[in-house]
């Protein structure tokens, strides 16, 4: 996925810029690369906001107008407010045609699980896998089918389907396992004992 987005160069200086610039509804951020000087600019938040939430959940690269020089990029860090969750800061790495790069590629996991139809419930570990490949090699997602996985068996990084990339995860990862439901404990019976009378006569 490809998303654009205008940006203005940014000349901040102190931290309190930073705050007027986020209150008057902007984002900070700078976009960096090989061979490349950092480049400070801001963008629009709710514009970048809308584009953001297309993107959840899928490889996005995101060209990035500056003043008429698009910056074909990848989104590699975000700044979030511990308390309010609102963006502080962003990095954008440039994407060099023809290099290999580093992502993180969402894994798409497809069918129900037999496990949780005999009792189970599906734990998943991981939900991205990073892998190294050409821009033109990347894929969409990486599929794969776990209809087959019964309570206690768990799907490993070996097991996914290759491609035109190298995976840089342990192949033993584990990426979704099923768990077997835990049984509650029963609450105990109370029982009541009775004291026994004292019947001897005096």
């Amino acid at each position: 996925m490809i998303l654009k987005i205008d940006a203005e160069l940014r000349h901040t200086v102190k931290k309190s810029d930073l705050s007027k610039l986020r209150k008057s509804g902007f984002i900070p951020a700078v976009i960096y690369g090989r061979g490349l000087d950092t480049i400070k600019i801001s963008l629009v938040k709710n514009e970048f906001v809308k584009l953001y939430k297309k993107s959840l959940n899928e490889l996005a690269f995101f060209e990035v107008n500056v003043g008429g020089t698009e910056y074909h990029t990848l989104l590699k860090a975000k700044q979030i407010h511990p308390v309010t969750r609102e963006t502080l800061h962003m990095d954008f790495v440039v994407v060099p045609s023809h290099q290999m790069i580093e992502v993180d590629m969402p894994i798409k996991f497809v069918g129900t699980p037999v496990g949780t139809k005999t009792g189970g419930f599906i734990d998943v570990v991981h939900r991205t896998l990073k892998i190294q490949c050409l821009e033109e090699n990347l894929p969409e997602d990486i599929e794969v089918d776990i209809s087959s996985l019964i309570v206690g068996e768990a799907l490993h990084v070996h097991q996914l389907p290759k491609g035109n990339w190298v995976v840089k995860e342990h192949p033993d990862t584990v990426l979704i396992t099923i768990h077997a439901k835990k049984v509650e404990a029963q609450p105990a019976t109370d029982v009541k004992v009775e004291k026994a009378e004292d019947k001897t006569e005096v």
